[in-house]
């Protein structure tokens, strides 16, 4: 069996638009041995069959942030570390949201390189996942201009789509 030598990177968001705008990266991603981390959801359940993925655990859809939600969070918290130490990529590269932080923390602990993606969505506000994530990315790269007003260390590299 022949070792794959290509860089290691993990591709972490959360499903709906920050999945979509993962999915765009395609190009680039394909070129390495990536590991693409989502939740588990009836709409992405077909992902496995097209890219190497794993699956955490979606939160409660429309519970807010109840208890259950930060019970997921811990759960993922766990899973997150088994796949770090796992696969244990060079870079872990997120467009968010609230399941990527747990990974992307973690992560940081062990000296891995984390590149946020700031939601194209976000135009002119700011976003409570990347205001934990401003704090440890190595890169934060925003998709509008007007973002460097709120993230003044923001790359502007234009949009995904």
């Amino acid at each position: 069996m022949e070792k794959d030598k290509r860089k290691k990177i993990i591709l972490i968001c959360s499903d709906g638009g920050h999945l979509a705008q993962t999915l765009h990266l395609k190009k680039m991603f394909l070129k390495y041995n990536y590991l693409l981390v989502t939740e588990k959801t009836p709409a992405t359940a077909s992902l496995e069959e097209t890219y190497n993925t794993f699956f955490l655990a979606a939160r409660s859809k429309g519970q807010g942030r109840g208890i259950s939600f930060y019970l997921v969070a811990l759960y993922n918290a766990f899973l997150s570390l088994k796949i770090l130490l796992t696969h244990y990529p060079k870079v872990i590269i997120s467009t968010g949201s609230h399941t990527a932080i747990p990974m992307c923390f973690l992560g940081k602990l062990l000296g891995i390189k984390v590149v946020f993606i700031l939601s194209y969505a976000r135009v002119k506000s700011r976003a409570k996942s990347a205001d934990l994530m401003y704090k440890i990315a190595d890169k934060f790269i925003i998709q509008w201009p007007d973002e460097a007003l709120n993230y003044k260390k923001g790359i502007y590299l234009g949009g995904i789509y």
